[in-house]
């Protein structure tokens, strides 16, 4: 599940995301939340564990089908 429709699934803005993820800015939310930035590992490994393993690292990699 992408993060963007895990927030709005849980009706999270990406402020109150980056609040209870502590040291996350708002802004490098929002980049994540649109693909303009992948997380560190260390924060993949927050969001996968805030979001009960609903978001995971590889839901933050575009994967192009090999044609």
């Amino acid at each position: 599940m992408k993060l963007a429709q895990y927030l709005t699934e849980q009706n999270l803005s990406p402020e109150q995301f980056a609040a209870v993820m502590d040291g996350m800015s708002t802004s490098g939310v929002r980049k994540w939340m649109y693909g303009e930035r992948v997380p560190r590992p260390d924060q993949m490994r927050k969001i996968a564990e805030f979001t009960g393993g609903l978001v995971q690292p590889n839901d933050f990699v575009l994967v192009e089908a090999a044609e």
